[in-house]
């Protein structure tokens, strides 16, 4: 069994998920490549926030298991949420850069969800193989936290526009809806607002640049361009301007991620530093 295998059938055994069948499973040496095409998407249960209104956000991410094989699976029977009430915001299109994307939606639940008992079930079908992954309050080992990290890093401050309301976390922000044409560029624009903990007198404390990428969360299988795909925004606060192309028509979700992870403290690996920006494109051919 792979790494992406194992670390899905140990995250069904911790949290209860439905792992593959013996049938859908296929068996490979230890050592054998990854094959680039033919595989399943795993989806990943990140952790839970308590929020100071009382209720909780849950956090979800994805593994694509092909090296090459960009998937895109609508929402629908083979990309659901259980209960019902959350489907819809979850990720529908599954690049291999990066194949392993963490914290891309979150859902928040009311604070009668304490008790545990109750889960918010993320299934995905690919290439005929069904993960699915539950999402749950209560268990310590995945508790996140919103406050800085080490030397004081925390997610960047997001907004669409300028004088627009504000987002943070994974939560982010979502931006007004917009309309583009098939081959035509759709400016997009964000700005961005450093917020740093750190002691003026402590030697650590210093502007890290901010790194936003822009993704296709959802949308038809047509391929969305981004020119850039990534902006550094130097010293942290400033504005990125990106160009998207879309080659299809079609409804579509764009997720900007607005990382500080050129600081020592925070990466994706940690659950820190960086905030969803999301914003709903319709496009006409």
């Amino acid at each position: 069994m792979r790494t992406g295998r194992l670390a899905a059938a140990l995250l069904a055994a911790q949290l209860g998920a439905v792992a593959p069948t013996a049938a859908q499973q296929v068996q490979r040496l230890p050592l054998a490549p990854i094959p680039p095409k033919g595989e399943p998407v795993a989806p990943f249960f990140e952790g839970w926030y308590r929020n100071d209104d009382g209720t909780f956000t849950l956090s979800f991410g994805f593994f694509n298991l092909n090296t090459e094989q960009i998937l895109d699976i609508p929402i629908g029977a083979a990309n659901s949420i259980e209960p019902a009430e959350f489907d819809g915001v979850q990720q529908t299109h599954f690049p291999v850069r990066p194949r392993r994307d963490r914290g891309v939606f979150s859902v928040t639940v009311p604070p009668t969800w304490e008790d545990g008992e109750q889960r918010v079930v993320w299934t995905i079908t690919a290439n005929g193989v069904t993960y699915s992954v539950p999402g749950r309050v209560g268990v310590s080992a995945l508790q996140l936290d919103y406050g800085p990290r080490a030397m004081g890093s925390v997610p960047p401050m997001v907004r669409f526009d300028p004088e627009g309301p504000e987002g943070q976390h994974v939560q982010g922000v979502w931006g007004e809806p917009r309309t583009a044409k098939v081959g035509e560029p759709l400016a997009l624009q964000l700005w961005t607002d450093e917020v740093s903990v750190r002691d003026p007198e402590d030697l650590v404390n210093q502007e890290v640049d901010v790194e936003v990428t822009w993704f296709k969360h959802q949308g038809p299988a047509g391929e969305v361009s981004f020119e850039p795909w990534q902006i550094t925004i130097a010293g942290g606060t400033g504005e990125a301007t990106t160009a998207a192309v879309f080659s299809e028509p079609g409804e579509y979700v764009l997720r900007a991620r607005v990382d500080n992870w050129g600081a020592n403290d925070s990466t994706g690996g940690d659950q820190c530093c960086w905030t969803n920006a999301y914003v709903r494109v319709t496009v006409t051919p």
